[in-house]
């Protein structure tokens, strides 16, 4: 009998301790596909940190963005698909669409933002990342960035201004990634004996065009200016991604957070292969593959996705099954347990992490097979012109009723001729009309 006391205040602490809110990292890479990692098959360069959150977490085989940077953070912080509240490119109305942070920060949350923010709110004081919820950010103006960028007076790495908890300054020769990579770590630091758990969203501006050589290059960056780069840098830009992603884990581990910390990482898209990366390949599993930015391809829109929990998650797991980014906003504000929109697309992959599985059958994703920006601007103009798209676990169905098989082959898949498989395309051609024809809807 004594042993119950000692055995009821071991069950209390661990039950206490499992309970306790988790700190959430999320990481959002900018146009880096699934063929560039050597977890998910890539050759052509070394990520082994970002591997290492393979093995350490779960790796998600379906994960669907939209093709395109802008309308791709619009879901993911919003927790909604494009049709619904995406109407201009670099936009995002914080007035009536609440994000994850705004959800977080309700909470209790303490909250930052680093990187590409390319969801505007600079025409006026509190600048967007305040409004959109976060405390603390260290971004630049989207739309002054590319007018510099058109003179040649810098670009997004080099030379560049930044906002800083609303105040600007011009980097001169310091790097832009340098400065976001330690605006992170100095936050995570910051929140080692803090008694409210922390939220950061670090979208990277690596790897995006212009691309240019990093600071673990010995020339100095007072020259590298305006937005021609050179397709033979971007192996130096992967490398510095998965560097950071280093970076963060060994700073959470020191801070004592990485136990209780939820870390998440996944890409906007595919790579990119237009402009500087015209004729970029990687090799993936022995072929060579194009970067599929622009395209609703499975190089296009199916992103890697990584988490990370060390106190939930069963290192090495898979989950095979579609999910897309608008679970995020949904399985953050689970773990945080705070009040969410009753209209989100997406679904909690809290239990996920646990081992059981999604009550989501079907990822989304929407676009146009051009290689251009173009379509995904505006889309309400071109309306009649997108393409919709349903993935489960083997099929992926596109509204002109279109069907591959991706059982036995990635990225391609097997294109099944019309008049095959009726009873699939009927199953998803159903589900997508109801998605579709679902409110709000404005395009």
């Amino acid at each position: 009998m004594k042993l119950l006391p000692v055995i009821l205040l071991i069950f209390t602490f661990f039950t206490a301790h499992a309970a306790e809110r988790p700190d959430i990292v999320l990481i959002l890479v900018d146009d880096l596909g699934r063929e560039t990692i050597g977890a998910l098959g890539g050759e052509s360069y070394s990520t082994p940190n970002i591997d290492r959150l393979a093995g350490d977490g779960m790796t998600f085989d379906i994960c669907y963005a939209t093709p395109m940077c802008s309308p791709t953070r619009n879901m993911l912080l919003s927790g909604k698909y494009n049709f619904r509240n995406y109407t201009a490119w670099g936009e995002y109305d914080f007035d009536s669409q609440p994000t994850i942070a705004n959800t977080l920060s309700d909470a209790g949350y303490t909250t930052a933002t680093a990187g590409k923010w390319h969801l505007g709110g600079w025409e006026k004081k509190p600048f967007g990342p305040t409004r959109a919820g976060f405390q603390h950010y260290a971004t630049f103006n989207y739309p002054e960035q590319l007018d510099e960028d058109e003179v040649a007076i810098g670009n997004f790495f080099w030379n560049t201004h930044l906002w800083i908890d609303g105040e600007r300054a011009r980097l001169g020769e310091r790097y832009s990634s340098a400065v976001f990579r330690d605006f992170v770590l100095e936050f995570i630091e910051e929140q080692r004996d803090a008694e409210a758990p922390f939220f950061i969203y670090y979208p990277m501006i690596l790897a995006h065009r212009p691309f240019m050589p990093t600071d673990l290059s010995e020339e100095t960056g007072i020259k590298f200016r305006g937005r021609k780069g050179d397709k033979e840098n971007f192996p130096e830009m992967v490398n510095y991604i998965d560097q950071t992603v280093g970076a963060i884990r060994e700073t959470l581990d020191k801070a004592g957070k990485s136990q209780n910390t939820l870390l998440i990482f996944t890409t906007d898209n595919g790579t990119d292969n237009i402009s500087d990366a015209k004729g970029l390949q990687s090799r993936w599993k022995g072929q060579l593959l194009r970067g599929g930015k622009y395209v609703p391809t499975e190089l296009g829109a199916n992103v890697p996705l990584f988490a990370v929990w060390p106190e939930v998650i069963k290192p090495g797991s898979r989950y095979r099954k579609p999910v897309d980014l608008t679970d995020i906003y949904m399985t953050a504000a689970t773990l945080a347990e705070a009040k969410t929109p009753d209209d989100l697309d997406g679904h909690d992959l809290s239990e996920v992490f646990r081992g059981s599985e999604s009550t989501r059958e079907y990822a989304y994703t929407w676009g146009v097979h051009e290689y251009s920006s173009r379509k995904y601007k505006t889309p309400g103009k071109f309306r009649g012109e997108l393409l919709h798209i349903l993935r489960d676990e083997r099929w992926k169905y596109q509204n002109d009723n279109t069907l591959w098989d991706l059982k036995d082959g990635w990225p391609q898949g097997k294109s099944i001729p019309k008049g095959e498989k009726n009873d699939v395309r009927e199953r998803m051609r159903t589900a997508l009309k109801a998605l579709r024809q679902s409110e709000p809807k404005l395009w």
